[in-house]
């Protein structure tokens, strides 16, 4: 059975390249969007590992960027990267604009966050008093503890540590002097923080998307780098070395890259403690290690199948590669 052709398409076997083509790279463009949208919203326990839900969808895009490089070459290869900056640029403008634009005055539930920290209610000895009804701990609002700077300070695993208020009062809104709040009299910290969904989604992406912005130029091009140097090194073959080579290696830069630029201004303020930060680019790293060992796998299963079906010769693109190298 014939394929149909798209009349821009030279042929069957040009249609079913350029199809793959679109595939991986699509599935690449696509995972680079979700790591930088969902970025640091959540940390999570993988085992003993704390990784971000961002680097998820992270290990997708390596895969991809091997395959392309394996079939169709270095040059393709760092298309998609140049490509897949472009997306990384989109999304921090779109949420720029997003933000940028006045927002109407009806919010739904959804749309308005409201946040409410509390601590233990402790008896005489220190005990935690609970409802002797449910058993469940009771309960009182708390407000961050602040250090000299009036900055809140931190725990060792660099969460906030809180206060129980004592004193309660009603104070005016900034820019809204006809509206009140609920306050800590002592400080005059507000006990309800207020906050929108894309304000929080806007706040973590920026800041996700500069990070991955510097460390997706330095990781992507490393692989892609090393991928090839590799493949020139052994003549095309060892299939799994210029795999694991090439990916483990840039990993480590992305990681690093990320977690350091992402918290950098709390690094310096002191508020998250170094072994925070090695925690978080250990877990991630890690993570990604294990993964991309895992990968080889559907790696070799990808280039014998999709070499057939595509009926091209990495080897001979090799070749190809070298040649175009030397000029």
């Amino acid at each position: 059975m014939n394929e149909r052709l798209h009349p821009i398409e030279a042929s069957a076997l040009h249609a079913r390249r350029e199809r793959v083509f679109l595939v991986l790279a699509g599935i690449f463009l696509g995972a680079m969007a979700m790591l930088n949208i969902l970025g640091i919203t959540k940390f999570i326990h993988l085992g003993p590992l704390e990784v971000a839900v961002g680097v998820l969808p992270y290990p997708l895009t390596f895969l991809c960027t091997d395959l392309i490089s394996e079939l169709y070459g270095r040059a393709r290869a760092n298309f998609v990267v140049f490509t897949g900056l472009l997306v990384n640029l989109l999304v921090l403008g779109f949420v720029w604009a997003g933000d940028a634009a006045p927002s109407i005055a009806f919010q739904t539930p959804l749309q308005r966050i409201v946040t409410l920290d509390t601590v233990p209610v402790t008896g005489a000895e220190g005990t935690v008093l609970r409802d002797p009804e449910s058993g469940a701990p009771l309960l009182r609002p708390a407000v961050a503890q602040l250090d000299a700077q009036k900055r809140p300070r931190r725990a060792a695993d660099g969460t906030p540590l809180l206060r129980p208020v004592e004193h309660f009062a009603l104070a005016p809104v900034e820019n809204e002097p006809s509206a009140l709040r609920l306050v800590d009299a002592d400080t005059g910290q507000p006990v309800l923080r207020e906050d929108t969904l894309f304000g929080r989604i806007a706040a973590s992406t920026r800041q996700a998307v500069l990070a991955s912005m510097i460390a997706y130029l330095f990781a992507q091009f490393v692989d892609v780098w090393l991928f090839h140097f590799w493949k020139r090194a052994t003549r095309g073959r060892h299939l799994w070395l210029r795999n694991n080579g090439s990916t483990l290696v840039s990993q480590l830069v992305d990681t690093v890259c990320v977690v350091t630029v992402t918290f950098w201004a709390s690094i310096a303020a002191g508020e998250v403690p170094l072994s925070q930060v090695l925690a978080w680019i250990g877990g991630g790293y890690a993570f990604k290690l294990i993964v991309a060992l895992l990968d080889t796998g559907p790696f070799y299963l990808g280039v014998r199948v999709l070499s057939r079906y595509l009926e091209i010769d990495p080897l001979r693109e090799h070749d190809a590669d070298a040649e175009e190298a030397a000029f």
